[in-house]
């Protein structure tokens, strides 16, 4: 052990779990304070004005991840109060064993330095996030605090992990609050795939199979980056305002050779079905067999399994963008360049790392179309981006 350590305690016990009191005591014999957590919503307030100060110092910093729940009016408030704060602003997708994406947020430590004028340290590393669950003893937490000489070994260690942390980030700039509040309403925001289409009947089509013919090969193109599963908009034909939302499972997808119809073996049974041509919206047929014309204009099929009708949920249109993330060269990520190569096949699998960073965008309309422009549009895409939400 490190002759320098001079204490090392677990913090809190289960019985007194807020760390507030620790905190403050920690604040009021330090001169300066370095630290790095993944998420901060707390007020200066909690602990007596004394944050402020200790990040003021010309050495003192904060770094924490632009993600939610990080409270950017708080950081603003300490900013204002003369403390140094930087945030984190990138995304990096990887993928579970089962192909499913995990949690963007990429800066998760929960590490504090707090120096002293007496020479000594005081080192916090653990679960706490900075947010009034975390500090007051709601969520079960843990942290280990080390007090150690400043010349310590792990002193120099701590110091220098959280300059590397320092540098990967940018300050906090109170002329850009707007801009990333915004960022992180796009991040809240739960766009899903969703197919439309018109049908008759349409709060009746639960656990049904249905097929779309089309004609415009790019419709598959645009399925082509989903995944298998997708929503499906049906639009009463017969209603100005009556749409019924179900989840559905993309069972089979395939290319139609219109201008050949002995070409290939692919046959279709008695269905629901419907037709869509160009770029229109489709309009799903009664239950029967597929007529002809369906066929021999088709240049491609897709076939969906209905699951069941989602009554609790409503599609609303992604907010008009004025920013987004925006992919640029993965090696320009320093989290990215450090990882071996197994390491990289481990967290992306098969796919090329993606690297997102925010950027600035024209204003662009939002997709709030009425159900008689969507109806009559010659232009709608096979499949477009909702933001779900919960019906009132």
């Amino acid at each position: 052990m490190d002759n320098d350590i001079l204490d090392i305690k677990l913090l809190p016990t289960w019985d007194s779990p807020s760390i507030r009191s620790a905190l403050e005591a920690s604040l009021s014999k330090s001169t300066l304070l370095q630290a790095a957590v993944a998420f901060w919503t707390v007020s200066d307030n909690l602990l007596h004005n004394r944050i402020s100060p200790a990040l003021g110092h010309k050495s003192g910093f904060l770094c924490v991840d632009l993600h939610p729940p990080t409270d950017i009016d708080a950081l603003a408030e300490l900013v204002r109060s003369g403390a140094h704060v930087s945030i984190f602003c990138e995304e990096i997708a990887t993928y579970t064993d089962n192909n499913h994406k995990e949690p963007p947020c990429l800066l998760h430590p929960k590490m504090l330095l707090f120096w002293s004028a007496d020479g000594t340290a005081e080192l916090w590393v653990g679960s706490h996030n900075w947010t009034n669950r975390a500090i007051l003893g709601l969520n079960v937490e843990a942290s280990v605090v080390l007090r150690m000489m400043a010349t310590s070994p792990l002193f120099y260690e701590a110091a220098g992990y959280l300059q590397k942390i320092k540098g990967i980030c940018e300050g906090f700039d109170l002329s850009k609050i707007d801009f990333y509040k915004r960022l992180q309403k796009n991040m809240n925001q739960r766009a899903v795939p969703v197919i439309e289409l018109m049908a008759t009947h349409a709060d009746q089509l639960a656990r049904m199979e249905i097929t779309i013919f089309g004609d415009d090969l790019r419709d598959l193109d645009e399925l082509g980056r989903f995944q298998k599963e997708v929503y499906l908009s049906a639009i009463e034909s017969f209603s100005s305002a009556s749409e019924h939302v179900y989840l559905a499972e993309v069972r089979q997808v395939g290319e139609l050779n219109s201008l050949n119809r002995s070409a290939g073996s692919v046959s279709f049974s008695p269905r629901r079905h419907a037709s869509r041509i160009g770029r229109r919206l489709p309009e799903l047929q009664p239950f029967g067999a597929i007529d002809s014309s369906s066929q021999l204009n088709a240049r491609y099929f897709v076939t969906l399994q209905l699951q069941q009708k989602t009554p609790n949920i409503e599609f609303a249109s992604p907010s008009s963008r004025t920013v987004s993330w925006e992919t640029v060269d993965m090696e320009a990520s320093p989290l990215i360049r450090r990882l071996g190569g197994y390491e990289r096949a481990l967290l992306f699998r098969t796919r090329v790392p993606r690297l997102k960073r925010p950027g600035v965008v024209e204003p662009q309309s939002a997709f709030g179309l009425t159900l008689y422009e969507q109806r009559t549009s010659t232009e709608r895409t096979f499949l477009t981006k909702r933001v779900i939400k919960e019906r009132e």
